[in-house]
């Protein structure tokens, strides 16, 4: 996709992940003509994909859940069908006394699970039936109606419907990968949210890489990467944005501006926002996580795509199997592990140099795959500084609230990113989608 240099444009996107492309484009499925500033040399943002020596390597995103109605009608609608596969992702949980392995979309497993007390097992089907009960609400994109599920941490509610120790041998451990690390404090109904819409609904994904869909959305709108946004300003009847592109500063004009890029560093941007919305957004956190691809030429014999690991086996660390999650994704015969990494209180993982943490990475799949020594081919590294939102009691409510009130201001902002709506990639969509609409109801007089 080529970057187009122009100045005219009627809203500006800042940021051009899966959010921002989003909004741009219903922006111009509404008659507007939308520019989208990238600062990276490609859209994607965390959903993005590197191929090296043949292997296909989903950088951030890695999953898409089957109730992802939204990044499916992207796939549909760019001719990207061929490409969708299920992916048959079971996880095995390590603990001491060695691996348990689940099935996805088989809650049962945990049910019928022998490791388990037979009040482990009452306490994981209230826990089911919870699922159930609440599924409209666990849809992303739907949190405006899981506010009465945002009102405690996920160990007190296991802790509360007597599933505490469920909790600590499965759920935590398998969880703290995909929350950032830190499944105990995260808010109740993100830990529902992922295990409904990834475990209990199942997974597909894209055989040639997730960014095939960010890329196709690009490829509709205008985008300008390498383009740093410096400062944005409303004046009477505009909004100049002041950005360096390459080299060169310029100031650009639009009738509206959707920041589609972490909430914390939206503030810096414009200081003219609301003092109560910049200081909701100050408040954003992100986890800090690497994803160390481990090339390997052959891969170990194993029936699981996922490896999670209880605190005392290996702690700050979770294992993908590429060659069982995607096919197509390693050359004819090797295989890989994506090996995620996250600091934790007994361990700082990501403190080392590059070596250290590729050597790291190595190791853990070596003692998890014996068969695998000496079989690594390379390790190919990538550090994400801003990796997963993190999501407390509460937070998710303050966010419906953010999202409430710019459906009724009048300014010619809006917001989009996956901090306003949970952690997937499928909800970040959905709030471009929904910024775009927002803003050209402002903007296209009827």
């Amino acid at each position: 996709m080529g970057t187009r240099h122009t100045t005219e444009a009627e809203v500006i996107v800042i940021g051009g992940g899966i959010a921002g492309l989003g909004a741009a484009l219903r922006l111009k499925d509404r008659g507007l003509e939308p520019l989208v500033l990238e600062a990276d040399s490609r859209v994607g943002g965390r959903m993005t994909t590197d191929r090296a020596n043949g292997f296909v390597i989903d950088r951030g995103v890695t999953l898409l859940g089957k109730g992802f109605k939204r990044m499916r009608a992207m796939v549909k609608r760019f001719g990207l069908s061929p490409l969708a596969c299920s992916s048959n992702f079971s996880v095995a949980i390590e603990g001491p006394a060695g691996p348990r392995g689940y099935r996805g979309v088989h809650f049962e497993d945990l049910l019928l699970d022998p490791g388990l007390s037979w009040r482990d097992r009452l306490a994981a089907l209230r826990f089911g039936l919870d699922l159930v009960w609440h599924s409209r609400a666990l849809a992303h994109g739907r949190s405006d109606l899981s506010g009465p599920l945002d009102d405690e941490d996920s160990f007190t509610y296991f802790q509360r419907i007597g599933a505490a120790e469920v909790f600590r041998c499965v759920f935590e451990p398998g969880l703290n990968g995909p929350v950032g690390g830190s499944a105990a404090a995260s808010s109740r109904v993100i830990a529902m949210q992922t295990i409904w819409n990834l475990l209990v609904r199942g997974q597909w994904n894209l055989a040639d890489g997730v960014d095939r869909i960010p890329e196709s959305i690009g490829a509709q709108v205008r985008v300008v990467t390498n383009a740093r946004v410096i400062s944005v300003e409303r004046h009477a009847n505009e909004v100049q944005v002041e950005v360096q592109i390459s080299s060169a500063r310029q100031t650009l004009h639009a009738r509206g501006v959707v920041f589609a890029l972490p909430g914390h560093l939206v503030p810096g941007l414009c200081p003219s926002l609301p003092e109560e919305i910049r200081e909701l957004l100050a408040r954003t956190r992100y986890s800090k996580m690497v994803n160390a691809a481990v090339a390997l030429s052959s891969p170990p014999a194993s029936p699981h795509a996922g490896y999670a690991f209880r605190q005392e086996v290996v702690s700050g660390a979770a294992i993908e199997l590429e060659h069982l999650r995607v096919p197509h994704r390693c050359p004819q015969g090797a295989g890989m592990a994506g090996v995620y990494l996250w600091d934790t209180p007994q361990l700082r993982r990501l403190d080392g140099d590059d070596e250290a943490i590729k050597k790291q990475a190595s190791e853990i799949v070596e003692r998890t795959f014996p068969e695998c020594r000496g079989k690594v081919l390379f390790v190919h590294l990538v550090k994400w500084n801003i990796a997963i939102a993190q999501f407390p009691p509460g937070r998710l409510r303050e966010m419906t609230a953010l999202r409430n009130r710019l459906a009724a201001w009048n300014a010619p902002f809006d917001l989009c990113g996956d901090y306003l709506d949970g952690i997937s990639s499928e909800g970040a969509l959905h709030t471009g989608e929904q910024a775009g609409g927002r803003l050209a109801n402002k903007l296209v007089k009827p």
